[in-house]
C-alpha cells in the first residue's frame, strides 16, 4: 500500500488589499479584462468599496463595453453621490455611447461637486467638444492639465478638441504624449492612428493600430482602423476582410457594419449591403451618420422598386439632417412612381 498523502492545505482567501494591488496593476497595464475581473472581485467582497466602482466603469469604457459601463457608472454614483470622480466617469461612459446631452449634465453635476477635480473637468470638457462648444471645452482642459499635467487621459481629450478643428498633426502631438504616458493603453494607439489617417500617413495609421492590437488582440475598433487605412488606399478586399474582423471581435461595432455596407453599395451589391446598413441603423447613436444609413437604404429601395420603403427611409433621414441632399433627391426621384411591386 501507498502511504497516505499529508493533508493539502486549504486555500485561504485572498485579502481585500492584495485583489485591489492585482486589480490597479491590470488596470495600470490596460490589461482591461483583468481590470474589470478584479475589480468586481473587489466589489463581491467589499460592495462599499466606491473606488473600485468607479475604476470597474473605466476599465468598461476602455474596452467600449459602454452599456455595461453606464450601469456600472450609476451603481458607483448610487454608492457614493458626492464624488466628482464618479460622476466624471459616468459622463464619459455616456458621452462615448453617444448621450452626449446627459453626458454634458452629469459632467456639469461632477464640476459642481469638485471644482478643483482634473477629471470632472476633462469629463465635462470631452461631452461639450461632441457639442461644439469648443471655447469651454478649452478652457475647462486647460485647468485640467494645470492641476494633472501627467494624465494621458487629458492629453487624449486634447487630442479629440484638436480633431474637432481639423488640427490633425496637433491631434497626432497630442495623443503620442498620452500614449508616451501610458504606453501599454490600447485604445490611445487607435485614437493615435486615426488622426495619422486623416493626414494620409496611411503607414504611421497602420503601425498604430497594430501596436493597439499586440497590447489588446481583441481590439475591434483597431481593427476597423485599419479597415478604414485599407478603404483610403481602394483595397476593398483587404478592408472588407478586417471590418468582418471588427463585427466577430465585437457584434455591436456600428462603424464596422457601415463601412462593410458602404463597401457593397459601391459595388451595387445592394442584397449584401442592407443587412449592413439595417444594423449600423439599430447600433448607431449618431443622428448624422445614421441619416447616411438611411439615404444608402431608400436608393436600395428605389433600385428594388420598394417606393414606399425607399420614401421612409428618404424621409427619415432628412429628419435627421434636412441638408441631405442624396435623400432630397431621393424623394424627388419618387414623385409620381407608382407604388412598389412587393414593398413591405
Amino acid at each position: 500500500m501507498f502511504p497516505a498523502l499529508p493533508p493539502q492545505p486549504t486555500p485561504q482567501p485572498r485579502s481585500l488589499e492584495s485583489l485591489v494591488g492585482d486589480a490597479d496593476l491590470a488596470f495600470s497595464e490596460g490589461r482591461w479584462i483583468d481590470a474589470v475581473d478584479g475589480y468586481r472581485k473587489v466589489v463581491e467582497l467589499d460592495p462599499t468599496y466606491g473606488r473600485a466602482q468607479i475604476r470597474w466603469t473605466r476599465a468598461l469604457i476602455d474596452q467600449h463595453r459602454l452599456n455595461e459601463a453606464v450601469e456600472r457608472g450609476r451603481a458607483a454614483i448610487a454608492l457614493i453621490p458626492n464624488s466628482a470622480e464618479a460622476r466624471a466617469t459616468l459622463a464619459t461612459a455616456l458621452d462615448w455611447s453617444g448621450q452626449v446631452d446627459r453626458a454634458v449634465q452629469i459632467g456639469l453635476e461632477a464640476v459642481q461637486i469638485d471644482q478643483s477635480s482634473a477629471t470632472a473637468m476633462a469629463a465635462l470638457a470631452e461631452a461639450y467638444s461632441d457639442q461644439y462648444r469648443l471655447l469651454e471645452a478649452d478652457d475647462l482642459l486647460a485647468r485640467a492639465l494645470d492641476i494633472a499635467p501627467d494624465d494621458p487621459e487629458l492629453y487624449r481629450i486634447q487630442g479629440v478638441l484638436r480633431e474637432t478643428r481639423a488640427d490633425y498633426a496637433g491631434a497626432v502631438e497630442s495623443y503620442t504624449r498620452a500614449v508616451d504616458l501610458a504606453p501599454k493603453w490600447s485604445y490611445l494607439y487607435v485614437s493615435l492612428g486615426h488622426a495619422y489617417r486623416a493626414q494620409n500617413q496611411y503607414d504611421q495609421a497602420l503601425m498604430a493600430f497594430q501596436r493597439a492590437l499586440t497590447l489588446n488582440p481583441n481590439d475591434a475598433r483597431a481593427e476597423g482602423g485599419r479597415g478604414m487605412v485599407h478603404l483610403a488606399r481602394e483595397e476593398y478586399e483587404h478592408a472588407s476582410e478586417r471590418f468582418q474582423r471588427a463585427i466577430e471581435l465585437d457584434p455591436t461595432y456600428a462603424t464596422a457594419y457601415a463601412q462593410l455596407g458602404w463597401i457593397h453599395y459601391g459595388r451595387r451589391e445592394y442584397d449584401k449591403a442592407e443587412p449592413l446598413f439595417l444594423r449600423a441603423v439599430e447600433l448607431d447613436r449618431d443622428g448624422g451618420r445614421i441619416a447616411q444609413y438611411r439615404h444608402a437604404l431608400g436608393w436600395i429601395y428605389v433600385a428594388a422598386r420598394r417606393t414606399a420603403d425607399a420614401r421612409e427611409q428618404f424621409t427619415k433621414a432628412l429628419a435627421l439632417n434636412p441638408g441631405l441632399q442624396g435623400a432630397r433627391d431621393g424623394l424627388a426621384a419618387l414623385q409620381g412612381t407608382s407604388q412598389p411591386r412587393g414593398g413591405r
